[in-house]
């Protein structure tokens, strides 16, 4: 039954070429070209040439596609509608900005505001680890005068190792402040450079 449902589905589908008068016309996998004015199974899963009572083409019908030409059509479908997501959100995007700011001294201005707040995070967070920094050296010199290490007060030792992860915890947390600050202007290094490219478009779209 398998192998007879294949060409029965062939002739169903081609059924409307025998109603209507025209020559159908394929080629097999070695190149051998049929014709016909009816439905043949030389013909079943290649692409066919119709053509009219007078001869002339009326159309093309592709071959039916392969399993694996079906699977990259959907790939392809679905790349197509993540660009086509991406680029409504781009417009989206872009119209915003336009909105938000008139000139480009306005994104300036906000680079300002946002990096305002973050350089008063910077500036005690390098105040914290100047403090870390003292903490540890004057622990270290107090190391410094114990001759024999096994000679080390438990409470100095304590003291010691307490520094030590103060200084690498502070050294973080200003490293990421520093990140913050870098992550900031790349964003309205970016913002501008859309910005320019925008209005540069408007010029030349008015002109």
């Amino acid at each position: 039954m398998k192998r007879t449902a294949a060409p029965l589905l062939f002739l169903s589908a081609m059924m409307p070429f025998a109603v209507q008068a025209q020559i159908i016309m394929c080629k097999d996998a070695a190149g051998k070209t049929y014709t016909a004015d009816r439905p043949i199974m030389e013909c079943s899963g290649r692409a066919i040439r119709e053509f009219g009572s007078n001869g002339v083409i009326r159309r093309d019908i592709p071959a039916p596609l392969t399993a694996e030409q079906k699977r990259q059509k959907l790939l392809d479908e679905e790349k197509r509608k993540v660009e086509e997501a991406a680029l409504a959100e781009q417009k989206q995007a872009d119209r915003a900005m336009l909105a938000r700011y008139g000139k480009e001294d306005d994104i300036e201005v906000a680079r300002k505001r946002t990096l305002d707040i973050v350089q008063e995070h910077l500036k005690r967070q390098t105040e914290a680890l100047a403090a870390a920094k003292k903490q540890q050296q004057q622990v270290q010199s107090e190391l410094a005068q114990v001759k024999n290490p096994k000679d080390v007060p438990p409470g100095l030792y304590r003291r010691s190792e307490e520094s030590d992860k103060t200084l690498r915890a502070e050294t973080e947390k200003l490293q990421d402040v520093e990140a913050e600050i870098a992550q900031i202007n790349l964003k309205y290094d970016t913002t501008l450079k859309r910005y320019r490219e925008l209005r540069n478009q408007q010029s030349t779209a008015s002109k």
